[in-house]
């Protein structure tokens, strides 16, 4: 098994040696290198996987930027449980060690993994959309986007829904899905552009219906997920629209993979809230920078057709997603 590499930096001589004996014993996974001195970390010319570095030694990263480039993935390490820092994911030093661990874990796992995926194809775009209230729009929404997107870009849509009625929208028999293409691509890298009996097509973008079974999004594990995001790398898509509406193993991944996380919601004060709470969680995990919020004011009653999917992408939701995309587009 291929070790992960990683240099830890913190003026505290007992705590390192500590940290070090405990992931050096921590079933041999991982290969480590320690410093208390800055002058001998600026030293240091091999790469890393991770970087753990105490506050004296991310002062010093700010002042080398080009010593950044050896790390794929670096962590503040604070004796403070309420330190936050904009420029960089913080880990607390004196939590129990399991969770010290999946924090280590989860950084280098997605982090890694997503840089590895970018590099395939620079011009894929990758943009989940989510509604923490449930608004009974946001496929409607995300359909209308993965239409809009496909007047420009080759765009793949996927549906993330635990219950989704993507099918009788589009009056479509579903025979292979989301599920399926997780199960086909299981354990074969690079295998995405083997994808073309997974997909459907509508209107001018590409699709991936939902899995089938209420717990099926359950079941599925964050390396399938990160699996799903390097293969879809592999193709020709320049735009992947993605649509969750419930947080499953591996969300956090998922949304750090994402270029933007668009957050549906509503006019109205207890909706206002909802988000405010939900946006409140996106910033403790460092994501909120990503987040643009869209306040959808229509409903179901108020579209032609009875919830008919093309009235409603060429109608005033259709309307509505054209101009806010258009304004988000001359905003960036």
């Amino acid at each position: 098994m291929k070790k992960t590499r990683l240099l830890i930096a913190d003026t505290d001589k007992a705590y390192l040696n500590a940290l070090v004996r405990y992931l050096i014993g921590a079933g041999g996974q991982y290969e480590v290198c320690g410093y208390t001195e800055v002058k001998d970390f600026l030293n240091e010319e091999n790469d890393f996987t991770v970087a753990l570095l105490g506050d004296e030694f991310i002062t010093a990263l700010e002042t080398n930027p080009v010593k950044k480039k050896q790390f794929t993935s670096i962590l503040h390490l604070t004796g403070m449980a309420t330190t936050e820092d904009e420029n960089y994911e913080v880990i607390y030093k004196f939590q129990k060690m399991s969770h010290f661990i999946e924090k280590l874990h989860q950084s280098f796992s997605t982090k890694k993994t997503h840089r590895e995926f970018q590099n395939s194809n620079y011009s894929q775009r990758i943009e989940v959309i989510y509604s923490p209230m449930h608004h009974e729009l946001t496929l409607p929404f995300s359909l209308s986007m993965a239409k809009l997107s496909g007047e420009n870009a080759q765009t793949l849509f996927i549906d993330m829904e635990g219950v989704s009625t993507l099918p009788q929208m589009l009056e479509r028999e579903i025979k292979r899905d989301l599920g399926d293409y997780l199960y086909h691509i299981i354990g074969n890298s690079g295998d995405g552009k083997n994808m073309t009996d997974f997909l459907g097509f509508y209107e001018n973008f590409y699709y991936l219906a939902p899995m089938k079974g209420l717990t099926a999004l359950a079941s599925v594990s964050v390396d399938q997920w990160m699996c799903l995001l390097e293969n879809l790398s592999y193709t020709d898509f320049e735009q992947i629209i993605i649509l969750m509406d419930q947080m499953v193993q591996g969300a956090d991944a998922l949304l750090q993979a994402a270029d933007d996380i668009l957050l549906l919601g509503k006019p109205g004060s207890y909706y206002e809230n909802s988000m405010k709470v939900f946006t409140a969680e996106m910033e403790k995990e460092g994501l909120i920078r990503k987040c643009r919020q869209f306040l959808l004011p229509m409903s179901v009653s108020q579209q032609p057709g009875e919830y008919q999917i093309r009235a409603m992408l060429n109608g005033n939701l259709g309307g509505f997603v054209r101009k806010e995309f258009v304004n988000a587009a001359r905003a960036f």
